[in-house]
């Protein structure tokens, strides 16, 4: 007859032989690299700034002529990067790497508009 530790010792070596028994999840796999991913992150996050700032009238060929751009200048089909990010959606913990990436290199670049010397032409 089993005694009380000996249960529960068994017990809960099943349930963790059960929790790490659990199939990994298989993540779709991306075609841009992390640092492409910023790169595309931190355009469309410009990109989307630009749109917003155009009369409504304007806003859809604006937006298809930035993404046009967008592709051209990371030299990847413009499908394949709404795939990843449609890929990234399924992937919370690397969309959240990726973004704060991105917002880091956003701030990094306002800093250093925002720190330039102030021009002086010597009228006050």
């Amino acid at each position: 007859m089993m005694t009380k530790s000996r249960t529960i010792v068994a017990l809960f070596t099943i349930i963790i032989w059960c929790a790490c028994s659990k199939k990994k999840q298989n993540y779709p796999v991306l075609q841009l690299t992390p640092d492409e991913l910023v790169k595309v992150m931190v355009n469309m996050y410009t990109i989307n700034s630009a749109i917003q700032m155009n009369d409504l009238s304007f806003r859809d060929s604006t937006g298809r002529v930035y993404f046009e751009q967008l592709a051209t200048m990371t030299g990847k089909p413009l499908d394949v990067i709404k795939s990843d990010f449609d890929k990234l959606l399924k992937m919370p913990d690397s969309l959240l790497v990726i973004q704060n990436r991105a917002l880091d290199t956003l701030r990094s670049m306002q800093d250093k508009v925002s720190v330039r010397p102030k021009i002086s032409i010597g009228i006050n």
